[in-house]
This record gives structure tokens, sequence and C-alpha cells, in this order.
């Protein structure tokens, strides 16, 4: 069910309502929207990914769709450290100045024909795991996982919105966005449906 309404999703992730129209219908988002199968709503998790998918494209200067497919990718490997994540969220987001070791989140890409891997933990353990990845890396990105719920628990408590208890456990409650690749192919399908493939071109 969803936890959230349009106006208060905007205003936890500090989007207009026409921007939110935009990101989905160009496919911007970490989720994907699908009203006639889910009914109208959000979820807090999809508020979190959003933030998130912001940090890396205000933050990190990534483009905004690659934003939206770096944290979509993100839940699977986020299961395991939510725990990590909700506790160091929570000390950050009381502002007591105490130090934490933040968990990170992101993906890298390695050398070669191979999709983007997402990656989650501190940076010790990130360094640690590209150190002994199968295939070199070439890049890699990554923003503060604590620090996106920080916020994201920050502007719930101003805003009154109430946490459910099913946000702080796994499995999480999003709609999965397609990744890229599947999102190309369907992209490729139409446009050949719809005879782009065979119009004339100019030489």
């Amino acid at each position: 069910m969803p936890d959230l309404s349009r106006s208060q999703f905007c205003d936890l992730t500090r989007l207009s309502p026409d921007t939110l129209k935009s990101l989905s219908r160009r496919e911007q988002l970490p989720f994907s929207i699908d009203q006639k199968a889910s009914g109208r709503g959000y979820t807090l998790f999809e508020a979190f990914l959003t933030i998130v998918a912001q940090e890396f494209s205000e933050g990190h200067g990534v483009n905004i769709t690659r934003a939206a497919e770096i944290a979509g990718a993100l839940p699977e490997v986020l299961a395991p450290q939510w725990d990590r994540i909700i506790e160091t969220g929570r000390i950050l987001a009381d502002g007591t100045g105490e130090k934490v070791e933040e968990v990170m989140c992101g993906r890298y890409d390695v050398a070669g024909i191979h999709p983007p891997r997402p990656l989650v933990g501190t940076d010790e353990e990130i360094a640690r795991e590209l150190a002994a990845s199968d295939q070199p890396p070439i890049r890699s990105v990554r923003s503060s996982a604590s620090r996106s719920l920080a916020l994201l628990l920050i502007r719930a408590s101003k805003l009154n919105i109430e946490i459910p208890d099913e946000f702080w456990k796994p499995p999480f409650n999003y709609r999965q966005r397609p990744d890229g690749r599947e999102l190309s192919r369907a992209s490729m399908q139409k446009l050949i449906e719809q005879g782009a493939h065979l119009e004339e071109t100019e030489d």
C-alpha cells in the first residue's frame, strides 16, 4: 500500500508536481510509476531512492537518467546493509555531531563489455571490494546512503509524516524500475513498430 500522497512525496523530495510528471515520462525516476497496476500514491522507500538519485545528480554531477539507473539498481544490495544505514542515518538526523562510519552506495564499471555493478558499504569496505574484483574497475561513483536517509528522516519529521513499521526492514516497498538495457530495447521496439526504420533519410 502507498504511504504517501503525491503532495507528500513532492514535499519530501523537493520536486514540483510538474517536475515529477516530467521525470516519470522520461523514465528519470529510480522507480516505475504505474497507476493502472498499483493505484495512486508513493512509498517512503521510493522517496528515499529519489533522494539518493538526487544526491548523485546534484552532488556528483551525474546525468539525471544515469542517476536514476544507479539508485534504481540498489535495493537488492541495500537490503543486507539496511540496519546499518538506519543506525547511521538516525545518528546523523539527530544532529548530535557524533561521528559515524557512513554507509555509501553507488556503482562501478569494469573493463570490457560488462554491465555496471551496484555497491554498498563503508569506504573501506568498498575499496576492498574493488581491489578484489575479478574485472579491473575503470570508474566508480558513490554517495552516502546514511545521509540520504537522514535527509528523509529530517524532512518527514518537519512535515509530520509518520514512517510505517515496514519501512525499517526489507523487503522494500517500491515499484521496480526497468534497467537501462530493458528501456533501450523497449524504445527500439516502439520505433520499429512505428516504422521508423523504414523512413527515407536524406543523403
